[in-house]
């Protein structure tokens, strides 16, 4: 696997992306928070088995594997979330993630973090 912010992540300030560091960790494309703060309770699609708040954050359309730095929250995972110095822009989402949305019922979200 390779670090797919590395890939796809775009710096805000124009310079070039610094290489990766530390190891591979999940990056939420979706926050945890949103999730919890939406779906604490748990979620069921219509014909389908219950999903906890556990369950929609373990689903691998909602994260993508990128270098955490030394931490787990440096390397690109942190210039996204922590620093917001890297961007990834809509056309990059992975369709698994829009789908996840959608079915969730959270497009709008993607919509206002990642644009139409």
């Amino acid at each position: 696997m390779n670090c797919w912010l590395a890939e796809h992540g775009q710096p805000v300030n124009g310079r070039p992306l610094p290489p990766c560091k530390g190891q591979l960790v999940r990056v939420h494309l979706i926050p945890r928070q949103l999730l919890k703060r939406e779906f604490g309770a748990g979620w069921q699609k219509p014909g389908e088995e219950w999903r906890s708040f556990i369950d929609l954050c373990d689903d691998p359309r909602s994260w993508v594997p990128a270098c955490g730095g030394p931490m787990g929250n440096g390397g690109h995972h942190g210039m996204l979330d922590h620093s917001r110095t890297l961007k990834v822009p809509r056309e990059a989402l992975p369709a698994g993630l829009v789908e996840f949305a959608d079915e969730l019922g959270i497009g709008w979200w993607l919509e206002r973090e990642y644009g139409s």
